[in-house]
């Protein structure tokens, strides 16, 4: 038994080391898969495609969150765009909030235009970015008239702010999935929730062959 496992222990060694060489190269060349040549100018080359560093990017987003205004568990969706000019970013877009699945026929229902300044980070594989600002924010509730003994819908239409925090893993450079994390406020109507999101970002420029 002893001469079997001196035998058989270099073997073993051997298919050791070539199963980690294996690993090592492996992640040898998903690492310069992933690492990236800076052209200067807010350019770089990234699997021999050349894009734009800090490029404007559009996300649609959809999740649930929690209704302040009536305690329950709303659904939201959201669609914005995201404009970087140096450091500086700027958001547009609009979000809704709503208890019912068929959104235009729901009496429980947000709607936010909103507009946001913020600051992202990004990675080749990874962007994160933080906004917020203002919204004008309308849409209508029902409400139950004691007196009356009945149920009244009630419209409104307030100024309100909302801030947005985004973490997207890109599948590619200029596509990405992630998960978003928003508050809403305004005196009529407040959400707080989350939403899973898709990127798209417009940093391609062309092919570098």
């Amino acid at each position: 038994m002893n001469r079997k496992f001196w035998i058989l222990l270099p073997l073993f060694f051997l298919i050791g080391f070539s199963g980690f060489g294996q690993d090592k190269k492996n992640k040898a060349d998903s690492e310069a898969a992933d690492s990236a040549i800076v052209l200067g100018k807010g350019r770089l080359v990234l699997k021999d495609r050349i894009y734009r560093q800090n490029a404007s990017y559009i996300t649609f987003g959809y999740g649930a969150g929690h209704s302040f205004q009536n305690g329950g568990l709303d659904q939201n969706m959201a669609i914005s765009y995201q404009h970087f000019i140096k450091k500086l970013g700027l958001q547009i877009g609009y979000h809704s909030s709503s208890d019912n699945r068929t959104w235009w026929n729901s009496d429980q229902k947000l709607n936010d235009l909103f507009l946001g300044a913020g600051k992202r980070w990004e990675g080749n594989r990874f962007n994160f970015a933080v906004f917020g600002g203002p919204t004008w924010a309308y849409g209508r509730y029902t409400w139950w008239d004691e007196v009356n003994q009945k149920s009244w819908v009630h419209f409104f239409s307030t100024p309100g702010l909302r801030t947005e925090v985004l973490f997207t893993y890109k599948v590619a450079y200029d596509i990405g999935i992630g998960l978003s994390a928003y508050g809403s406020l305004n005196k009529e109507y407040s959400v707080a929730g989350a939403e899973i999101h898709l990127f798209f970002s417009t940093a391609f420029v062309r092919n570098y062959n």
